[in-house]
């Protein structure tokens, strides 16, 4: 079987170049998980003005490379919070059956226009998730600044943060045993509020900065250790160089996920990857 891989937001709309026209090899696609983030990211995307059509073609491709049966769908971040500190699997049966309607409303649709009401839903509702998390950062930033603390001091804030957004009591875990289980997503974290402390003018509520938090996000994914993730997106190993959980982020150019055979390739090595 080997590891599941997921994409990132960038990375599934390569997929959707390379396998626009052919399909993936019937072995890999069950190998392939689709994280929400990444697909409520391209379904917002499907409300721009100038792009929704060719966001629209490279959604619709997702049935070449995955497997039409059975589309694996990753939890939602809370959720996945929840399973991992748990170790047990969450079940939410309505935001699965909220997802596969908005799939197979996609794979159906002939144009855009028929989606763009829902896209625009979507797109707000990404832009809360964004806001809510940004300004919880604000508020770790204007807690270190205030009372000058220096990073590692936020430790206790993350773990407590993390434990709330699983809905868990923060005593029935030790903080060191959650910062290795989301080592990755910690790493970035800490790294993202060094970067923030350093600058007197850092905003974490501008739209740029918002951007940081859904790559943030997909780092939960691999508390769960048969997982990588794909992307061709360099700033993550650029903000995960300590973590072992880096050997599972697998960064590939933009011209290997826009080539089918390429693609394929770099798949299959993330499928076997140790």
């Amino acid at each position: 079987m080997g590891r599941l891989v997921f994409l990132d937001t960038n990375a599934f709309r390569y997929f959707g170049i390379a396998f626009r026209d052919v399909g993936l090899s019937d072995c890999l696609r069950d190998n392939i998980l689709v994280s929400p983030l990444s697909a409520f990211e391209v379904f917002a995307q499907l409300a721009d003005e100038t792009d929704g059509d060719k966001v629209l073609g490279q959604f619709r491709a997702i049935r070449n490379w995955t497997n039409p049966q059975r589309t694996g769908l990753l939890p939602w971040p809370d959720d996945m919070l929840n399973q991992l500190w748990f170790q047990r699997p969450t079940k939410d049966d309505e935001f699965r059956k909220r997802m596969e309607e908005q799939f197979n409303d996609c794979l159906a649709a002939d144009s855009i226009s028929a989606l763009k009401e829902e896209a625009v839903k979507h797109r707000q509702v990404m832009d809360r998730f964004k806001l809510a998390a940004a300004q919880s950062f604000k508020d770790m930033i204007d807690l270190a600044r205030g009372e000058k603390k220096k990073t590692v001091d936020i430790e206790e804030a993350w773990f407590r943060g993390v434990a709330k957004r699983a809905h868990a009591k923060p005593e029935s875990k030790s903080m060191s045993e959650v910062i290795t289980m989301l080592s990755a997503y910690f790493e970035f974290e800490q790294k993202k509020l060094k970067t923030a402390l350093m600058s007197a003018h850092y905003n974490p509520l501008s739209r740029v900065n918002q951007n940081d938090i859904i790559d943030s996000e997909q780092l939960i994914y691999l508390g769960d250790t048969s997982l990588c993730m794909l992307t061709a997106d360099k700033g993550f190993s650029r903000k995960v160089t300590e973590s072992e959980q880096r050997a599972r982020i697998v960064t590939a150019s933009v011209s290997d996920l826009e080539s089918a055979r390429k693609a394929e390739g770099v798949l299959a090595k993330a499928v076997l990857l140790g």
